[in-house]
């Protein structure tokens, strides 16, 4: 296999015509049948070094894609329904294709990955409770039973506890609206034992405000039990920048979405500099994989994890930016200020053609890898320093202005207030001596 490019063939000899096709369609780019190896960065051409901001990989395995999908035997997917009721008829070809694909025993790791990020992804939680954790590289031996997790909580500071209690009591979204009062109960608490492990095993993980999405997301599709070392290998590979003690780094990284503006639509970059807006509008499509915005549509949800599970770390943001790019219109014609046209972008319309920007964020991710545009990325980082620390300086002389224009008054000196009472005390006592001494010399006349 040549070191450069792993060239195979992803149409599995057992599916049907149909399948070979859906495969051919999906699968497979449309100009080539050629699929470049993924998750590898060209070191010729990269400037990432390992101590690099944004050199977050060094916990995925880069090199994985020509190695063997399965750690040991082959895994065995439940009985599916083939009811036309139940799916439409691309994902029944796509369980077809799933079902043929995995039963080779030489299947590599990144056609595993190809059928997790291509259309329609793994179709249904009951294959993604399978291949989730192999796309993981997480073995059944590495997924023990867990036990006293009712006292997981008292392991980890309060504060966090409390902060974490806050937000899965906010997590109701990802739930259906006809689930009882107990099922909510049962999904708070496992949710809570959920995050409360992965941070007491990993003390360096810091929570942030949109885990509890992830956490939900990853709790609902996995179960409790497996969820635990999902949320845990998910964490340490995807999300531990986010889990610094500051985002820093991150809002350095959402500058992806500039650089890569830069080079397929200068104008609506143009058109975002100048209302002054950041690309932080995609801060909790970055830190929670969509888990937040599609909290209520489940499907959907659970079809963007198969494909950044598939996918490499800053794929969330390419997505984002095709995003972007695909509303542009709509950003064109809304009010041109920086409060209406955040409000337009942190909102995300239910009529996205996902399964087309899925294709044209893997696209754009091939033509501008990381490597490529990694110094532009920090350039626009450093003139978001600049402009926030002159809007700090404008602030500043604003409230200097106005306290120059504001009249000091001197107060007048006040009489304490014993003195106060003395000089009372003596007026009275005057006045009464006069009143005595006039009736007494009234008295005297008479």
């Amino acid at each position: 296999m040549d070191k450069e490019e792993d060239e195979y063939s992803v149409i599995d000899s057992k599916a049907d015509e149909n399948s070979r096709l859906f495969l051919n369609n999906c699968l497979l780019d449309k100009h080539s049948s050629k699929v470049r190896r993924r998750n590898v960065i060209d070191k010729n051409n990269s400037s990432l070094t390992e101590n690099n901001d944004f050199n977050c990989n060094k916990n995925i395995e880069l090199s994985l894609d020509g190695e063997k999908a399965w750690i040991h035997d082959i895994p065995k997917l439940p009985e599916i329904s083939n009811t036309p009721e139940l799916f439409t008829e691309r994902e029944r070809m796509k369980i077809k294709v799933i079902q043929g694909t995995i039963i080779e025993s030489n299947l590599t790791y990144g056609k595993l990955k190809l059928l997790s990020i291509s259309s329609e992804g793994l179709v249904i939680d009951d294959v993604r409770r399978v291949l989730w954790p192999e796309l993981l590289r997480l073995p059944d031996k590495e997924m023990p039973i867990v036990t006293e997790l009712g006292t997981i909580h008292k392991c980890i500071p309060c504060e966090v506890y409390q902060q974490v209690l806050k937000d899965v009591a906010r997590s109701g979204g990802h739930l259906f609206s006809n689930t009882t009062e107990e099922e909510i109960q049962i999904f708070q608490e496992e949710m809570t034992q959920l995050i409360c492990w992965v941070l007491y095993r990993n003390p360096h993980l810091h929570y942030y405000q949109g885990y509890n999405d992830v956490a939900a997301t990853i709790l609902l599709t996995m179960g409790l039990q497996k969820g635990l070392h999902v949320l845990e290998k998910i964490s340490l590979t995807y999300l531990e920048r986010f889990m610094e003690k500051t985002m820093e780094k991150v809002n350095q990284e959402l500058f992806f979405i500039f650089a890569l503006l830069e080079r397929e639509h200068p104008k609506l970059l143009e058109h975002l500099e100048n209302v002054e807006l950041f690309p932080h509008f995609a801060l909790a499509e970055y830190t929670t994989w969509y888990a937040h915005k599609y909290a209520e549509n489940r499907k959907l949800l659970h079809r963007l994890f198969d494909y950044f599970l598939g996918s490499p770390p800053f794929m969330p943001l390419y997505l984002s930016t095709i995003i972007v790019i695909h509303r542009a219109d709509e950003i064109f014609n809304t009010i041109p200020d920086m409060g209406h046209t955040h409000k337009i972008l942190c909102s995300l319309p239910d009529d996205l053609p996902i399964e087309n920007l899925l294709v044209n964020a893997k696209n754009l991710y091939h033509r501008h890898p990381p490597g490529s545009i990694n110094n532009d990325v920090k350039d626009y980082d450093l003139k978001r320093r600049r402009k926030e620390q002159e809007w700090k300086t404008k602030v500043e002389a604003a409230r200097l202005e106005r306290e120059n224009k504001l009249k000091i008054v001197q107060p007048r000196r006040r009489i304490p207030y014993r003195m106060r009472s003395y000089k009372t005390i003596t007026v009275v006592t005057i006045i009464a001596i006069g009143l005595y001494a006039f009736l007494k010399s009234s008295t005297g006349l008479n």
